[in-house]
């Protein structure tokens, strides 16, 4: 995930002002990765721009007409999810800390980059179902309690079914809750994904829980703007891995080798 930008002057003041803001905003921010995109894929400006419009700036959602015509375009399902769409909640969440974009239009316009994915198909469209079944490499997917926005889940677990993986998400369940979620569940690998704000005592304790609930023991890998503080979170919260690369976790917990070859290559103009 991409670091977060450095703030204005003004938003800076705004955050030292209100910390309940400053919490929501880290959230609302550490939703992209630019580590989760393609690395080096041309992305085309005009098409950037085009979306980023429709979602900060529209008076009605028009991002979905415009993915519909990226696709109509040629450009895959998979690109505009994890380079397109990330880019432009980049773009907009730099533009909150420099005063270009308020809170709100942010909101609004993740929201809205979240709705467009539904037009992607199911693999991109969060409803925090199982997978098919058709494979029986599992994860699960946590998000801290009290996340507020779910676009970077939606792309990750996205990312994660085009790999050929079932995915499971638990998002924003207390560590009772994830308790009853999971128990007596199997798992290949949970991936715990944080944002900055969250307090490391809190997701070791989450990570107590799945240790604790999930059978098998599957490795447990932490990732998300948390991994942006100077701490060693993957020792304080007592994971087995850190990273911000979702390929780079599923390497880690073995699960590369016979999915490899399981992810889209095609429709890679932008």
């Amino acid at each position: 995930m991409s670091e977060q930008p450095k703030p204005g002057k003004k938003a800076a003041e705004r955050m030292g002002a209100n910390a309940s803001v400053d919490a929501l905003a880290s959230r609302a921010l550490s939703v992209v990765a630019s580590r989760s995109s393609k690395p080096g894929l041309p992305m085309s400006v005009a098409r950037l721009q085009k979306l980023h419009d429709a979602a900060a700036n529209g008076r009605t959602n028009t991002v979905p007409d415009v993915v519909k015509e990226m696709l109509e375009d040629g450009i895959s399902a998979e690109v505009i999810a994890v380079n397109y769409i990330p880019e432009v909640a980049r773009q907009m969440g730099e533009e909150w800390c420099e005063d270009e974009l308020s809170f709100g239009h942010v909101t609004i316009g993740t929201a809205r980059l979240q709705s467009a994915l539904r037009v992607l198909g199911k693999d991109w469209w969060l409803d925090g179902r199982n997978g098919d079944g058709a494979n029986d490499k599992g994860v699960v997917v946590v998000v801290a309690q009290d996340a507020y926005h779910t676009l970077g889940a939606s792309i990750l677990c996205g990312q994660l079914r085009q790999f050929g993986l079932s995915v499971r998400l638990a998002m924003g369940t207390s560590p009772e809750d994830l308790k009853r979620s999971l128990h007596g569940s199997t798992f290949d690998a949970i991936l715990l994904s944080a944002s900055s704000a969250e307090s490391l005592d809190f997701l070791r304790e989450y990570v107590e829980t799945i240790r604790a609930t999930v059978s098998g023991q599957p490795p447990i890998v932490v990732g998300g703007g948390i991994l942006d503080q100077e701490a060693d979170v993957k020792t304080a919260i007592g994971v087995d891995f850190a990273t911000k690369d979702p390929f780079e976790a599923l390497e880690f917990c073995g699960l590369t080798k016979n999915n490899r070859n399981r992810t889209s290559k095609t429709g890679q103009r932008g």
